[in-house]
């Protein structure tokens, strides 16, 4: 015995709706030719799968065994389809993220697109935002996550900026506060030093770096403190705020650029999982709903 798809995917909407006009709206067929189905697929079947009363719609025994069944069968044709589909697409992405969101994020957004598109190849390029912007100017990049540029973009993470420190709390009783920041363009750096100036707190940039892990070793080995993302601070570090005289830092926008309105399905479904992986990450708790 054979069932076409297309029979039980309208016996499904049937089933569903529990009326034939609503059903063949869904799927765009006139309500003849959804009874015209159901009769088919009753005849294959050979039992009786829909019950009347005046004009409601109850599934038999026998309906509720082929629905059950139908929904199984449909949506193991819909995986098929969607990786046939996906074994299709082949190419290369450019995605630019800076270095902290290289380790914490990318990762997993690669693993994840690689499972749907094995055949698409990502090239990472780990710079500062700043840098990646100019880079997707000059379409060396196809998408850029950047952060805390002024420059508009897809909003798809809020990260707080904070003070980290390490476990010595030494480094915060200096007369002078050794700072541990990225270059000169870093808007965190602005925001920090802009901060220690509103509240005249001496202070001085004791460690320059043009990467988080760098930043990160002068914060755990107690020489400097640093203003970073939330999400970046890590094991060996911690937060202080005003029980130690630090004011609030700002939310940094993490943008998604390069998408605008982008025919490329290989970008397009990139920045998908992109999106995915903030969000899911935005859910459980770290950062801020943007």
């Amino acid at each position: 015995m054979h069932i076409p798809i297309d029979l039980l995917h309208t016996f499904m909407v049937v089933a569903e709706t529990r009326n034939f006009t609503k059903a063949g709206k869904h799927i765009h067929r006139s309500q003849s030719a959804v009874s015209m189905q159901i009769k088919r697929l009753t005849e294959i079947v050979g039992k009786p799968l829909i019950e009347m009363e005046g004009k409601q719609i109850y599934l038999s025994p026998m309906g509720e065994l082929v629905l059950e069944h139908a929904r199984k069968i449909l949506k193991a044709h819909d995986a098929a389809m969607t990786a046939i589909h996906h074994s299709e697409l082949k190419g290369r992405v450019r995605l630019g993220a800076p270095e902290d969101y290289c380790s914490l994020y990318v990762p997993q957004i690669l693993a994840g697109f690689a499972l749907d598109y094995p055949d698409i190849r990502v090239d990472v390029i780990c710079r500062p935002s700043a840098d990646l912007y100019r880079d997707l100017l000059q379409e060396k990049l196809d998408l850029a996550i950047c952060t805390a540029l002024d420059i508009d973009g897809e909003k798809i993470f809020q990260e707080p900026v904070v003070w980290v420190v390490g476990n010595n709390p030494a480094v915060l009783e200096q007369d002078s506060l050794p700072l541990a920041v990225y270059s000169h363009n870093c808007l965190y750096r602005k925001w920090a030093t802009q901060a220690l100036d509103k509240i005249c707190r001496p202070f001085h940039v004791a460690y320059m770096s043009p990467s988080i892990s760098g930043i990160l070793a002068a914060v755990r080995s107690g020489l400097a403190i640093a203003p970073m993302g939330l999400s970046v601070a890590g094991q060996d570090t911690r937060v202080v705020g005003p029980e130690y005289g630090f004011p609030a830092l700002p939310v940094a926008d993490v943008c998604l650029h390069g998408i605008g309105d982008s025919k490329n399905p290989l970008v397009n479904n990139l920045a998908t999982h992109v999106r995915e992986s903030f969000y899911a990450r935005k859910k459980r708790g770290a950062g801020l709903p943007a």
